[in-house]
């Protein structure tokens, strides 16, 4: 429930805090609202499944960035070739940056794959592409330590490939409950 993650978050003495459904905006109204009346800055944003079935997180940076995401998100379900499984063309990404915050995403992005499976290479240059789509103070290599399998070593790789290219990182938190 949001009240009981917004109380959980102003205990930990959050300032602001984070929801980013899959691939849909359905709980950013009432969770802004939740967020205002406990004095929680309330950031928006979505996990999007791209074409492959990874993930990447966008977070609205401003208004504009915020009807950037809605166009994005519009494309994952209207392109979807199944109608319950949108899925964004990454090629779609570069045309609605603007407002827009990029995290490469959790275990499941793309980024993170490529890195555990050896393919440094190939993540440094995905890394780039983003980095040069949305802008080195808009695009952050996302962080995660949920004590799973490899979380530790991911992250060490991830935050090399940052320091190489010039991008910065961010922990984050993979929770689906509060």
């Amino acid at each position: 429930d949001t009240q009981e993650l917004l109380k959980r978050a102003q205990e930990l003495g959050y300032r602001a805090l984070a929801i980013t459904d899959h691939d849909n905006l359905c709980g950013a109204m009432e969770f802004a609202q939740a967020a205002r009346d406990v004095g929680i800055k309330a950031i928006t944003g979505v996990e999007v499944t791209l074409k492959g079935g990874h993930h990447l997180t966008l977070l609205a940076e401003t208004s504009e960035g915020y009807k950037n995401i809605s166009r994005l998100i519009t494309h994952a379900h209207i392109d979807a070739e199944e109608r319950k499984k949108p899925e964004l063309d990454p090629a779609l990404l570069a045309e609605h940056t603007r407002g827009v915050i990029c995290l490469s995403g959790c275990r499941e992005g793309e980024i993170s794959t490529l890195v555990l499976q050896g393919k440094i290479e190939r993540a440094t240059q995905l890394v780039r592409q983003y980095r040069d789509w949305f802008g080195p103070e808009n695009f952050f290599l996302e962080l995660q330590q949920n004590l799973v399998k490899d979380d530790t070593l991911r992250n060490r790789l991830m935050a090399g490939i940052a320091a190489e290219i010039g991008v910065g990182v961010v922990a984050t938190n993979n929770a689906h409950y509060h």
